[in-house]
């Protein structure tokens, strides 16, 4: 684990934050006790940080994050206000990894952290096992999208986190084959991949219809959640627990999926083989190169199609748009360990990390989709230092405020992943069974019966999951 330690500096930007909201709803909830403590200093404990840009000073030489940049933004300046720092441990390695090393620190009773940066489907898990504390009645959420906000909730509705980054699926595609028009009519995964597969036979240069997530991680997860939901339905294929409770769906989406990898008639799939080794990057090169017609992933992405380098796709013939069909909610939440001792400080913190002035700069230069409505306000603006008028966190905003009403667009449709405890065996044994239908599915054509005994092992599988009993 990388160790982050930060300075502190004077100054104060306290009518900014608090102007804007960052400071509402400080006063726990009647009858809520929180002991003052000692601090010497706030730790947040997160997974990677992947912004686009570092934004400006006070970020040190050697870091490049917006989470730094905030982080720095608060030991410079907020920390003479209230009158303690903060640390960022940061995990790398990805999610698994950060997962991993938060819930070993919280069942060893984390006192070393205050904060935990949980991605969104952690959330649950974190709460049930009592290692982070109930916020319910103690944040002002009012302004926060609601999508984002039910992603810090538990399985049964109460309120454990606060909304950090969110994040949502978009549809790329290639606009000088693909009309807005055509697109704006899909609405489901097997109407997007039937286009595909006709424009494929129009343009032989291209060598896939559809770029997707589907290597045994995560992505997977999402993709095959994406591909089962359809806009004229509601989540109701999986239940909150992760136990299917609409089989028909769950088996229409699967067959759905397959039949992109197989290779029919022509022996050119609209997903081919490789895409089953395929994560989050190399899906971006192949479509960035013109080697395929659309493209599923996340906002960040944008920002690197406009920076260009010779041989890639130019900006001008690249439409961006919602997905056809809801997108799986992505995104972090800041929650407070149960075992920290200074939770008022942790609030105050989170307080800063989730103002409109914090989710202005995550979104506007970090590249991160936002978590309040405000921050994807029309313009290339920035959130002033009070002290200094120089912006918060840089002179300029990134090409992602160009595609703010689309994200704003997905995220309204967005449906979070199951709620569950147990959602990393949820989200395993969901990878492993659809992973070997699909590869199956990429030698031959794919059949019925085939997705028939996937869906009969993944419905005895994930209701034995939901009982603490993973096979």
């Amino acid at each position: 684990m990388r160790r982050i330690r930060l300075s502190r500096r004077v100054v104060g930007m306290l009518a900014t934050a608090v102007a804007l909201g960052s400071a509402a709803g400080c006063t726990p909830a009647a009858g809520t006790q929180w002991p003052l403590g000692s601090p010497v200093g706030i730790t947040i404990l997160s997974g990677s940080d992947t912004s686009v840009s570092p934004g400006s000073p006070p970020v040190l030489p050697d870091e490049n994050g917006m989470y730094q940049q905030l982080v720095n933004y608060w030991n410079a300046y907020e920390a003479k206000i209230y009158g303690f720092s903060v640390t960022l441990d940061v995990v790398p390695g990805g999610a698994t990894a950060a997962h991993s090393e938060m819930l070993a620190a919280a069942q060893n009773h984390g006192k070393h952290y205050d904060i935990y940066n949980l991605d969104n489907q952690w959330v649950s898990e974190f709460a049930d096992g009592g290692y982070i504390r109930p916020l319910q009645g103690m944040v002002n959420t009012s302004r926060f999208l609601t999508g984002p906000l039910r992603s810090a909730e538990d399985a049964s509705g109460q309120l454990y986190a606060v909304p950090f980054t969110t994040d949502v699926g978009l549809l790329y595609y290639r606009s000088n084959f693909v009309g807005a028009a055509e697109v704006k009519s899909l609405h489901s995964f097997q109407a997007m991949i039937s286009l595909a597969r006709s424009e494929m036979l129009q343009h032989p240069e291209v060598s896939e219809g559809y770029a997707g997530q589907f290597a045994s991680y995560e992505g997977l997860t999402v993709n095959t959640l994406e591909a089962i939901w359809k806009n004229d339905n509601d989540p109701a294929a999986f239940a909150s627990d992760g136990t299917i409770q609409d089989t028909a769906a769950v088996t229409h989406g699967l067959k759905d999926l397959a039949d992109a990898f197989a290779p029919g008639q022509t022996g050119r799939p609209v997903v081919p083989l490789a895409e089953l080794y395929y994560h989050e990057p190399q899906d971006f090169q192949d479509f960035a190169t013109g080697k395929t017609i659309f493209m599923r992933n996340w906002p960040i992405y944008y920002e690197q199609l406009a920076a260009g380098s010779p041989g890639t796709v130019p900006l001008n013939e690249v439409g961006v748009a919602s997905l056809p069909f809801p997108s799986a909610l992505g995104g972090q939440d800041l929650a407070i360990a149960s075992s920290s001792p200074n939770p008022r400080q942790a609030r105050e913190v989170i307080d800063f990390l989730t103002s409109a002035s914090a989710e202005r700069c995550l979104f506007a230069v970090g590249g991160f989709p936002a978590t309040r409505a405000s921050a994807y306000a029309p313009g290339n603006w920035l959130p002033p230092d009070p002290i200094s008028n120089q912006p918060l966190c840089g002179k300029k905003a990134g090409v992602s405020v160009n595609i703010g009403p689309e994200i704003k667009a997905a995220l309204s449709t967005a449906i979070p992943r199951p709620t569950t405890r147990y959602y990393t065996e949820f989200t395993t044994l969901l990878q492993n069974q659809v992973w070997n239908m699909l590869f199956q599915a990429s030698q031959r054509d794919a059949t019925g019966s085939g997705v028939a005994t996937v869906v009969s092992g993944l419905t005895a599988d994930l209701r034995a999951a939901a009982a603490g009993n993973a096979p």
